[in-house]
């Protein structure tokens, strides 16, 4: 077997061995660069914590890295954490309870330990009437917006200017919408506001009560903004993105309500984003999916055939999973766009052939990535 196959190999055998909770293999089965890029993917608390009853004795210095990266974590998740409880707290008397997004919500309700779940920042929802109030409370706690964009390009977003605290850290996104309103996405009725009104349900956040959507919406959600990200080239989330959908079906076992995601995607690209993930955890054995439920969506969806989510899988495996790019970034970037588009698998190759074409010689290869959370 290759060096290149076996990379592969031991990676989506990490994947699986996260999906299921199975016995992880040695440590001696990675070479340097795998726990290198295992630390810089922010995946070491969920590798020591699949381990923890396993010595790895053949790799000590190795696993003196993982553990260090395992540690530095968690202290800072338990910042964000606490942080977040303390905005929670402040919030309960003057607003109604906050929609906790991506990491902080997924984290906090179906993985093992929250701590595991790497955030780069706490996504929080409210409506645009509740936003001033909210930013006073943050501004209030320490919290100072600063962003490279112009205040200009935050009045059509969904989320309005970050926030951070320059003592703890932290950065705070407060959203009013799920994707940005230029995206095709905004516009689906499955991310409309009354549809998320009606899909979030009252929870607990350490006995403070939060809203959270439903796992359904948080499917659907999850596998458009995985997309999206690496259609831009925004590594954050890369590799958690597939995992939160893991966590998310492995901990709603047989209630998720297919019929309803189905009727939401119906033959939209967000229908196109949920079978790219799912189709790729099922061919990788990573977390099994009913063959209906794919078939169902690979009807709906507009953008594949067989050869185009071969081309599809591989660049996963090799962008998100290997940390290797396979092509110079700015085609991958272009290759990306134009696999998702929802103009038929024929027309999206021959776009990108011709895209491709115009493209400077000069376009540069990296053969690494910046860190994927």
């Amino acid at each position: 077997m290759s060096s290149h196959c076996r990379t592969h190999s031991d990676l989506l055998a990490l994947l699986r061995t996260l999906s299921r909770g199975n016995t992880f293999p040695p440590l001696c089965h990675f070479d340097d660069r795998q726990i290198r890029w295992i630390i810089k993917t922010g995946l070491a608390p969920l590798f020591c914590f699949v381990s923890r009853n396993n010595s790895n004795g053949c790799a000590l210095g190795a696993w003196r890295e993982l553990k260090a990266a395992d540690l530095s974590i968690r202290v800072v998740n338990e910042v964000q954490l606490e942080t977040l409880g303390e905005i929670i707290n402040r919030c309960k008397d003057v607003l109604p309870p906050i929609t906790l997004l991506k990491g902080c919500s997924i984290g906090s309700e179906f993985y093992p330990e929250s701590q595991l779940r790497v955030m780069r920042d706490l996504d929080l929802l409210v409506e645009p009437k509740e936003q001033p109030i909210l930013e006073s409370l943050l501004l209030e706690m320490g919290f100072r917006q600063q962003s490279t964009n112009s205040p200009a390009y935050y009045l059509t977003h969904h989320h309005s200017m970050p926030f951070f605290h320059p003592s703890r850290g932290v950065w705070v996104e407060v959203h009013r919408g799920l994707f940005p309103f230029r995206e095709k996405l905004a516009r689906l009725p499955v991310f409309s506001r009354e549809n998320i009104a009606a899909e979030s349900k009252l929870s607990l956040l350490k006995e403070t009560p939060v809203m959270r959507l439903s796992a359904e919406l948080q499917v659907v959600y999850t596998a458009s903004h995985w997309a999206l990200g690496l259609m831009d080239l925004k590594y954050e989330g890369g590799l958690f993105g597939l995992l939160d959908i893991v966590y998310i079906l492995r901990g709603s076992q047989q209630n998720i309500r297919w019929d309803l995601i189905f009727n939401w995607v119906g033959r939209s690209v967000a229908a196109t984003h949920l079978y790219l993930v799912l189709s790729y955890l099922h061919q990788n054995d990573i977390h099994h999916v009913d063959k209906k439920i794919l078939q169902e969506l690979f009807d709906r969806q507009r953008s594949f055939g067989i050869f185009n989510l071969k081309v599809a899988h591989h660049l996963i495996t090799r962008y998100l999973v290997a940390g290797k790019v396979p092509i110079a970034q700015g085609k991958l970037a272009i290759l990306w766009k134009n696999l998702l588009l929802d103009q038929g698998p024929a027309r999206n190759l021959a776009s990108f052939c011709k895209q491709i074409c115009r493209l400077p010689s000069t376009a540069k290869s990296h053969s690494e990535l910046r860190p994927l959370y």
